[in-house]
């Protein structure tokens, strides 16, 4: 099977003559279903062939885009049919319960390398999975994980001053037909990030066009989180559903972090002009520019919005000028939001409740889907499904890596019912 084709069903192994402890030949088979496959499509592995009762080990193995060699591994007991699924939880190895990509998402680079997290090569990669009986290899087989590009997604770039935004647009292949469509931004790194990139490729590889888009440390763009307009947003809005094979009724925006309060501001600000609002470890209420200089990181009308400033930043809403409250009641159509309990940039579960108190007090009519994770972080929902790998360091933004791959996996499938909810 070559890289370049989706399947729904593949099985690819190579059978290895291994020997069991008692001395008897082993005859086993990795399937894995698919074989080849868009980022975050998930991987049904399983082991066949195997002594029944046998004490399995499985590993999994890929190389970076920087040539460095990840990997990991976990056991099994073998059932009665000479079978290992993982889909069941592992005896022991490198993550524990039932996870049938776990053995993916638990790699990790070798022991003393400065590598913080896995770099995706642009075309895809490769994944070796070998299976071990009594520490003899007995099968092995290769998972081919593809870029959206893979899919037929392609990518159009538009730049200031020229198209009057700065972003690029991922279009899926397809026959015309107008489909929902996602706005992404992201937070207060700037620029256009990879992680907005890669999210916005992967919607597209889903059939919905998605425009990745920058809002200010871009050329033409302001240099920091300073008076951004929100009209420049708007402007985005526009020339999306303006793009052939958008259903210009069916518009999503979604952000994180300060893309997040971005987000609410404008469903509560347009509300005609989206069909729903995602808000990724989001704030409750308007802070200041970075760097405060007595200013609002948003304007409306050439106006500075009132704003929190920096010396009351992480404080409770409350507490704050109730004029910077985002007034999220406004907003016309369904809102997902996720949020951290352990989130060290600032406390997003609270202001995950200030919001949704403040919805449920003026009776809001659409739906409000809330993803909270006790032993999540900041990173809460806004990792690209595909990026599984996210060994990276998250002291910075609290919670554990578990939670950052599992609230992202959850996120992107509560965002694609709602795109396809009709």
């Amino acid at each position: 099977m070559g890289r370049a084709g989706l399947v729904g069903f593949v099985v690819v192994a190579t059978v290895l003559t291994g020997c069991t402890g008692g001395g008897g030949d082993v005859h086993a088979v990795i399937s894995a279903r698919p074989a080849s496959a868009v980022l975050d499509r998930p991987v049904s592995i399983s082991v066949t062939g195997l002594p029944a009762g046998a004490r399995t080990t499985v590993r999994a193995f890929a190389t970076d885009a920087g040539g460095t060699r990840w990997s990991s591994s976990a056991e099994f007991t073998a059932g009665g049919d000479g079978t290992v699924s993982l889909d069941r939880p592992p005896v022991s190895g490198s993550y524990s319960g039932a996870n049938p990509m776990g053995l993916l998402q638990s790699m990790t680079p070798p022991a003393g390398s400065k590598r913080t997290a896995f770099a995706q090569p642009p075309d895809g990669y490769d994944v070796t999975l070998q299976a071990s009986v009594d520490g003899q290899p007995v099968a092995s087989a290769e998972l081919h994980r593809l870029a959206p590009a893979a899919a037929g997604v392609t990518a159009r770039e538009f730049r200031v001053p020229t198209d009057g935004i700065y972003g690029t647009l991922y279009r899926p292949k397809g026959d015309g037909t107008r489909r929902p469509a996602v706005l992404y931004f992201g937070g207060s790194e700037g620029g256009l990030n990879r992680v907005v990139a890669e999210y916005a490729a992967l919607f597209a590889s889903h059939g919905y066009p998605a425009l990745a888009l920058a809002y200010f440390h871009e050329p033409g763009l302001p240099a920091t989180l300073t008076r951004v307009p929100l009209e420049y947003f708007t402007k985005a809005l526009a020339i999306l559903r303006a793009e052939p094979g958008v259903d210009p009724q069916r518009v999503y925006v979604m952000g994180g972090s300060r893309g997040g309060e971005a987000a609410l501001l404008l469903g509560a600000t347009f509300p005609h002009l989206m069909s729903g609002v995602v808000a990724f470890a989001p704030g409750s209420y308007v802070n200041s520019a970075i760097p405060d200089r007595g200013e609002s990181a948003w304007t409306l009308g050439g106006r500075d919005l009132p704003y929190v400033p920096s010396r009351e930043f992480r404080a409770p809403t409350a507490a704050v000028d109730p004029r910077a409250v985002i007034p999220v009641e406004r907003i016309d159509a369904p809102v997902v939001l996720t949020c951290g309990g352990l989130d060290l940039e600032w406390p997003s579960c609270s202001f995950v409740d200030d919001v949704t108190q403040r919805l449920d007090a003026h009776h809001f009519r659409h739906p409000v889907t809330v993803l909270r994770y006790a032993d999540g972080g900041h990173l809460s929902g806004d990792i690209p499904p595909g990026a599984i790998y996210t060994s990276q360091t998250v002291a910075h933004y609290g919670g554990t890596v578990a939670a950052a791959q599992r609230s992202s996996v959850e996120a992107e499938a509560k965002i694609l019912d709602l795109l396809g909810d009709r």
